[in-house]
């Protein structure tokens, strides 16, 4: 089963506009197991202690995270983390930032993107 580790760009954009994204990736890669790094449910946990639209979203993509396998960090970038945790997995990454898509793509790591509200394997 392919794994798919998410970013919380992505998170954040599905959360602020829903969409079919599940079943888009679904229907492009299989069956697939979401799964969400430590460091980057800490950087959404961040944002959602505060205020404002920004973290009622972060929540938002906490809540829909919740259900996904969790993986430990080491001491990295969050970006440089999922990159890591990617190439040892041998997992997608599922982004909408532009710089994690092209180093993932770079490295030749799929990538799940979202396109006009879709997500799409880039």
């Amino acid at each position: 089963m392919t794994r798919v580790i998410f970013d919380s760009s992505f998170l954040m954009a599905v959360a602020e506009t829903p969409s079919t994204w599940f079943e888009d990736i679904t229907d492009r890669v299989g069956r697939f197991e979401p799964v969400l790094l430590e460091c980057v449910g800490m950087e959404l946990q961040r944002l959602a202690s505060g205020k404002g639209g920004k973290s009622k979203t972060a929540r938002v993509a906490l809540d829909l995270s919740t259900q996904f396998d969790r993986l430990a960090c080491g001491g990295a970038r969050v970006d440089d983390e999922i990159i890591s945790a990617a190439s040892a997995e041998g997992a997608l990454v599922a982004t909408t930032d532009t710089e994690l898509a092209r180093t993932a793509k770079a490295l030749r790591l799929g990538v799940i993107s979202l396109k006009k509200g879709r997500a799409a394997l880039l």
